[in-house]
Formats: structure tokens, C-alpha cells, sequence
């Protein structure tokens, strides 16, 4: 039965975190041109305020957020099936030292585009490019986040993971997320949150290890795999076993 009573209040606190969670790229936006801020502090302060999102989400009992299952491995591709909005802040949130592949309209949000700039990689470089760009992060031990649905909620698997983890030879580490209710899914009103805690869990799958050359017949085949294990659900996430950050 809904509860209207509820609702009202839980919508007015998701909008005020849907504001935050453009907010917090504000500061960075302001500090990142500068040619003194190195990248690893830059993207050190967006995964700590990424953190401080997840927790206070957690304390208000908006979300609650199961992630002990996330590996602290360094220098993997590592892929997601994409549900939400906040896929990638709850994501980067947990994750070590890590970078995501973009689309390119994010360079023209007026709240990101300097993080997007300076910490991530815009997907319209060109394929040699973007695999330099991957391989010296890989390099670093920076984790690279890929989506390869490439929208949230898409019905199609992109080979673009698959091909710079056979480009790179770098493992591939596959997590899923899964949101019981879903919220901030593609088309969904910011405000729809329900009358309950929305429990999200986010569990680490497998590593695979590419194999093959980096070819049409390879990469399909290793999109495949990947495919096969994002759609695999996992179990919600229990009111005994969730967490904060």
C-alpha cells in the first residue's frame, strides 16, 4: 500500500542529493584547470566526496549501499551493467584509484566538465588514442571503468570493453549492480524513490583474462562472456548485510 506520507519527504531528500551529486563536482570544476592540481588528488577528492555521498545517503535512509565484495585489485578494466544514474558514484565510491570512460556530451555539462576533462576519458578520441590513454592509466595502476551498455538500461553490449581489454591485455574485473526499487533509471523522475530504503548491492562477479587476438571474432566473443555475467542478478541486498561507504 503506498504511503503517501512518506513518499513526500523521501522525494524532497532525493532532490536535495540529486542536486549534491552535481554540487560536488563544483569544487574541482574550480581547482582542476589549474595547471598545479595533479590528476591523482583530483581524482582522490572526487572518490571522497563520492564516499561522503554514499554514507550520508546511508544515514538519511535513502539508500543503503552493500558493497563488501569489491576487490582492491589496481590496474583492471573493470566493467558494470548500468541501472541508474548513480551507478558510477556508488561505483567509483568503493573502487581503488580509478578512471571511467564518458560519453562525450559530458564535456558540455556545465557542472562536470572540468572533472570530466582532467580525470576522465571522453569516448569520441578515436580508437588508437583512447587504447595510449588506457594503457598509460592501466600502466599507473589506475583502474579503468567502462560500461558497455553504454546507456543505462541498454538491451546492447558494445565491444568497446572487450577490445581494449584484448588491446591492453589487462584483466577484466566484472561487477553487477542491482537496485531493489530501481531508481534514476533512464527516463525515471528524479522524485520516484518510493516509500521504502532502496537497497543497492554491488558484487563483484569474475576476472577474466583476455585471451586472442584483438579481432571482430575474439572481441565478440569475449563481449559475450561479459555479457553473460552482467545479467546474471544477484541477490538484493538484505537489511542485515547493507552499509554505508
Amino acid at each position: 500500500m503506498s504511503r503517501p506520507w512518506i513518499r513526500l519527504p523521501r522525494a524532497l531528500l532525493s532532490g536535495a542529493f540529486f542536486i549534491a551529486y552535481g554540487l560536488f563536482a563544483l569544487p574541482f570544476a574550480a581547482l582542476l584547470p589549474l595547471p598545479f592540481v595533479p590528476r591523482r588528488l583530483g581524482r582522490l577528492g572526487v572518490r571522497l566526496c563520492y564516499r561522503l555521498f554514499v554514507a550520508l545517503a546511508g544515514a538519511t535512509g535513502l539508500y543503503r549501499v552493500d558493497a563488501r565484495g569489491v576487490r582492491r585489485a589496481t590496474g583492471r578494466i573493470v566493467v558494470m551493467n548500468h541501472v541508474s544514474l548513480i551507478d558510477i558514484c556508488v561505483l567509483l565510491a568503493h573502487l581503488p584509484d580509478a578512471v571511467c570512460i564518458v560519453k562525450a556530451a559530458a564535456k558540455r555539462n556545465p557542472f562536470l566538465s572540468a572533472v570530466v576533462k582532467k580525470l576522465f576519458i571522453a569516448n569520441d578520441a578515436g580508437p588508437e588514442r583512447t587504447v595510449d590513454e588506457v594503457s598509460a592509466y592501466l600502466a599507473r595502476g589506475v583502474n579503468v571503468v567502462i560500461f558497455p551498455q553504454g546507456t543505462r538500461g541498454g538491451a546492447k553490449f558494445h565491444r568497446g570493453a572487450a577490445r581494449l581489454a584484448l588491446a591492453t591485455r589487462a584483466p577484466v574485473d566484472v561487477y553487477r549492480i542491482d537496485y531493489d526499487p530501481v531508481v534514476l533509471a533512464k527516463g525515471q523522475p528524479w522524485w520516484d524513490v518510493g516509500d521504502r530504503i532502496i537497497r543497492i548491492r554491488l558484487a563483484y562477479r569474475e576476472t577474466i583474462v583476455p585471451e586472442g587476438a584483438n579481432d571482430h571474432r575474439h572481441a565478440v566473443a569475449l563481449t559475450e562472456r561479459l555479457a553473460a555475467a552482467l545479467r546474471q542478478r544477484t541477490c538484493p541486498a538484505s537489511a542485515g548485510s547493507a552499509s554505508g561507504a
